[in-house]
Parts: structure tokens; sequence; C-alpha cells
């Protein structure tokens, strides 16, 4: 063998010593048989679910789930791939995954023990693995809780855990046995309730949409609780046998009144940036349109929060569709296109600057973003430019206006 083909040897042999482990990585079975080979070697069962249309699963696949740290910290488990729509369908239906990638870490006895929900980068993947094989996991949340009613960091986690899930709910009840305890502060409860009522708020609104544009031909569960009670009270008063544009507007102030309750939980002298950001988008999305642009005036004055781009392009879109101040709209739309001088970015600082009497330069930038897009984008930026040179009204409005939206049936 001469020194090129011994080269050419020694290459190959580095090239797969470092790149990613096969295919064999995974287990060849269905999740009864990693089950069985879990609780013979006493380890977890880690299941990735994704479907054939999610664009994250992919990245995931390619970018986190083949990183060499991350397949090492996996290494020791029973790691299966499964099609939430076709051979883990029925998987998915039992542990409740609605929304994809899902990773969940089963026990040697298929007990869900945690789970992670999207995408997350190797390093960051690496890390929450390394903290569920070491025990913290919302389970290990639930026995403290068990060992000790009052242990509000306990709580915390076992909300975050079950918000995780999509199990607002659970969180829900959890949140009120705690608080019936005594021996801690009340206001973690409050801000904790907050969390999983806004949640709960957003899954039983979306829901009643699409059972309301359906004719009501489903029955809807809807909990009497903060973030629904009013709703709720429709429901049971009969909702479904009133007129379809009767039904359509209590619905709409329903949310509005629901959404109100839970944004008086929130002590906002307690509040940082990042809060602000989150209060602010729940308030825009419950059409409490002055709360959310006072939230936002503060999170963009605070010196401590980042402020990225898209953060800073979400909200001056925001301020624009509700047409509150516009002076913070444009200066949050000026900086993200300073950052990020995209597409997207420059349309909301076009349209921005529109409103604010600023046609010159909003022309100028609608024209930009249509030179950076194509297909249809481009062609609704290069109609917004005719539309902007007319100085007619672009209506734009925000989505809460015209909820829960048309009926899809004939009655």
């Amino acid at each position: 063998m001469n020194r090129w083909s011994m080269l050419i040897l020694v290459m190959t042999a580095m090239a797969v010593a470092c790149s990613p482990a096969t295919e064999d990585f995974w287990f060849q079975g269905n999740l009864e048989q990693a089950s069985q080979e879990a609780k013979k070697n006493d380890t977890l069962v880690f299941i990735e679910f994704n479907t054939e249309w999610c664009s994250w699963c992919r990245r995931l696949e390619s970018e986190t789930l083949t990183d060499r740290d991350v397949r090492r910290e996996l290494g020791e488990m029973i790691a299966l791939q499964l099609d939430a729509e076709k051979e883990g369908a029925q998987a998915a239906q039992r542990f409740g995954i609605e929304s994809f990638p899902t990773m969940i870490f089963l026990d040697p006895t298929g007990e869900e023990v945690e789970r992670i929900v999207g995408y997350l980068p190797p390093d960051k993947f690496v890390t929450e693995v390394r903290r569920i094989r070491t025990g913290d996991t919302l389970y290990a949340c639930l026995q403290e809780l068990q060992e000790d009613p009052t242990n509000a960091d306990a709580i915390r986690r076992a909300v975050e855990g079950l918000l995780e899930r999509s199990d607002p709910e659970g969180a829900i009840a959890r949140i009120k046995k705690f608080d019936a305890q005594d021996g801690h502060s009340h206001d973690t409860c409050k801000k904790l309730m907050f969390l999983a009522g806004r949640d709960l708020h957003y899954r039983v609104y979306l829901r009643a949409a699409k059972v309301y544009r359906e004719g009501w031909k489903a029955t809807i569960d809807i909990p009497p609780v903060p973030g629904t009670n009013k709703l709720n009270a429709l429901y049971e008063a009969g909702l479904p046998e009133l007129e379809p544009d009767e039904q359509a507007t209590l619905m709409r102030k329903a949310r509005f009144e629901d959404a109100a309750e839970l944004l008086e939980m929130v002590d906002l002298d307690t509040a940082d940036g990042d809060a602000f950001f989150a209060l602010a988008a729940f308030a825009f999305r419950g059409g409490h349109y002055a709360i959310a642009a006072d939230h936002y005036d503060r999170w963009f004055e605070d010196p401590a929060t980042p402020h990225t781009a898209d953060m800073l392009n979400r909200a001056a879109w925001q301020l624009y569709l509700a047409r509150e101040s516009l002076d913070t709209a444009v200066a949050m739309a000026r900086q993200a296109f300073s950052l990020d001088p995209s597409a997207d970015i420059a349309d909301t600082f076009a349209r921005v600057l529109y409103i604010s009497g600023e046609h010159a330069e909003a022309i100028e930038l609608e024209k930009k973003a249509a030179e950076l897009s194509d297909g249809g984008r481009a062609d609704g930026y290069r109609e917004a430019v005719e539309k902007m040179k007319t100085g007619v009204d672009l209506n734009d409005q925000p989505a809460f206006e015209t909820y829960p939206g048309p009926r899809e049936i004939s009655l």
C-alpha cells in the first residue's frame, strides 16, 4: 500500500470516527418493544414525535439529533422516532402531543417524566437532557409537592412542566390545591394562575371559534375558571342556539372580559421588561389595545431588557394594527430595521410610517420590501406601494376584530 492510499484510509477512518452515529442510533421497533427494552436495561425511553410537514422537525433532526454530544447524552436511553400522523398516531394521542416536534422521556415503567417541546439547538438540548438525566423532572416536582405541599419552587416548576405539556387545566388544579395550603405566599399562586389561565384562555377560545364556524357540531369543554369564566357562562346559557351574528358578538365580548380578568391578576410593580412584553402580547390578542401599548412602552423603555429585531418588529406591528403609541411604534420599527433590514421588517416600518404621515419614506421602504421578496409576498408589497401612492387606508386590523371568523357552513 503506497503512502497516498494509506493517507486516504486514515482520513476515511477519521471521518467515520468524527461523524454522528448512523441510523443504528434509533431503536428499530415500536413503542411497546422500546418500553420492554428500557425495562430490561433500567433506562429511559426517548421519543421524538414528528410529522412529514413539520419543517422544525427536519431542522431538529439534521442539526440537533445528529450532534455527537446530543447522541452521547441520549446514548444510554432507548431512542425512538414516531410520525404522529402515521405509526405514532395512537401514542401521540395517548400523551397529548399537539405540536411538533415534541420529545418525551419515559421511565422504565412507561410513565412520562419530562418532555421538550419545539426545536432546540444542540447546546441547549444537551443542557435539558442532562437536567432530565439527573432527575430534575416534572415527576420529581410532583413528588416534592406530595412530600411538602407548601414547596413554592416545586409548584412553580410543576406548573411550567404542565404548561409545556399543553395541560393548563392540570396546572390550574395543582395551583388551587397549593393555594389551599398555609405557610406560603399567595402572590406566587396569582402569578402562576395568570400563566395557566392565559394558556387555557388561548386554547379554549381557539377551539370555540372552530366549533362556532362549524355550526356547533361538536361539544366543547369550557372550565369556569379565570380566563374562560365569561365564555363558560355564555355556553351554559345556550350560546349555540342564538343567531350566528349575535353569537360572534357575544363571543368577542366574552373574550375581551375574560382577558381583562386575567390581566387584573398581574402585579405590575414586580414585573420586569420581559414580563411586560408577554403581557402586552396577551393584552393585544384579547383586544385591550391601550393596555398593550402601555406595556410595550414599558418594555421598550427598559434598558436592562434585550430588544431583538424580531421582538421590536412584532411590537411595532401590533401597535400599528391597534393604532396606539405610533411614535413608539416608529422608533421600534426603525431600530428593528437597523438590526435586520429584511422584507418583513421593512414592510412593518413602511406601514407605521405611512399612518404616521411619512408617506414618501414609507413608499420607498415598501418598494424595498418588494425588492427583497418574490412571488405572492412581493406582489402584496407592490400592491401596498400603489395604495400608499393614492393615500388610501391599507385596511389592516387586529385579528381580534374579526374573531371568531366567518361561518364555514350554510344554515
